[in-house]
């Protein structure tokens, strides 16, 4: 362990024993921020799971005050384009330790173990220390703005009441057809390319390498894609998915529909809301009572404008923040 501050320490994950720690020190966290969002020990272990690019020692970092756990980190790096590099932080911390220094002790042990990280790396021309947080998170936005973190972007999660589903027809020789095994590539190489023009990209997502894993995601239910195609080209897609929280309301069955996308030379036609309205029938066929989406709020102001118009409405808002990392 490191001492901090003369009081805190931290130390690395060690292995499977402290998920549930981990999951402890979350909900203590989220208690205070009125997350409504529930966490279970299995979500914990999947989110460990799938850190890529730092090992898990070097990725999961636990706060301790005089001896006793207090919080956790979750550290890692992408690149939204060639030319930068992003050194996240990810931060949890119990209501009793946050009217103290121990967040901002735990941000700067974050920032030094970034660095690290970053010294290790091939050097590229722009350099970023980004956190993020949803506007209920009022204590964890105060700590960021405090450490010199300034708001680069803001996404709204949105909303839709599965009632009465609209009809919107697809432009002429445009159809859906069912995702077979066969176009699966051919999915991916559109997600890809919609990626590479989000502020949000993960270049090293879109690698060849990453396309078996990407094909092997459980999240991925083709059965619930709607996919256009004019000829043997994809011409715009969305990938809906639906999230069943069991545990804290059985009736209730959420859907997503992510990932919305029309190749440029079928925009304008009316595609995309018709897919969406196609992902409305199937979703509620399958007993979801409500969708979900995220847009990025500056870059998709007109897809933001069609969101709300098809009815959905925004019910929080993301913050993304960076800090530039000197040299």
């Amino acid at each position: 362990m490191q001492p901090q501050n003369n009081q805190l320490t931290f130390r690395n994950f060690s292995g499977e024993q402290d998920i549930p720690l981990l999951l402890k020190l979350n909900l203590s966290s989220r208690k205070p921020d009125g997350d409504p969002e529930p966490i279970t020990l299995e979500e914990i272990a999947n989110a460990l799971a799938n850190i890529d690019r730092v090992t898990l020692e070097q990725g999961v970092i636990i706060a301790f005050a005089n001896a006793a756990p207090i919080g956790y980190s979750r550290l890692g790096w992408y690149s939204s384009h060639p030319g930068n590099r992003l050194y996240y932080q990810i931060s949890f911390l119990g209501e009793e330790h946050r009217s103290s220094d121990d967040w901002p002790a735990m941000v700067a042990e974050n920032e030094r173990r970034l660095r690290e990280i970053a010294a290790g790396l091939t050097p590229v021309s722009e350099r970023y220390f980004q956190a993020w947080a949803s506007d209920h998170q009022t204590d964890w936005i105060s700590v960021l703005a405090s450490a010199g973190y300034q708001v680069v972007r803001r996404f709204k999660n949105m909303l839709y009441q599965l009632g009465e589903v609209p009809t919107k027809p697809l432009p002429d020789g445009v159809e859906i057809r069912p995702v077979l095994p066969e176009h699966m590539r051919k999915v991916w190489e559109a997600q890809k390319e919609m990626n590479a023009g989000l502020f949000e990209n993960v270049v090293e997502d879109w690698l060849d390498e990453k396309y078996p894993a990407w094909l092997a995601n459980p999240e991925n239910e083709p059965r619930f894609w709607q996919v256009a195609w004019d000829g043997d080209r994809l011409a715009g897609m969305v990938m809906a998915h639906l999230d069943i929280k069991e545990k804290e309301k059985p009736h209730i069955r959420h859907a997503h529909t992510e990932h919305i996308y029309v190749r440029p030379q079928w925009r304008g036609r009316g595609l995309a809301t018709a897919l969406i309205a196609h992902s409305f029938q199937v979703l509620k066929a399958q007993g979801a009572t409500d969708v979900e989406l995220g847009v990025d709020v500056e870059n998709e102001s007109a897809a933001f404008r069609l969101y709300e118009c098809l009815g959905y409405r925004t019910f929080c808002v993301d913050t993304w923040y960076r800090k530039k990392m000197a040299d």
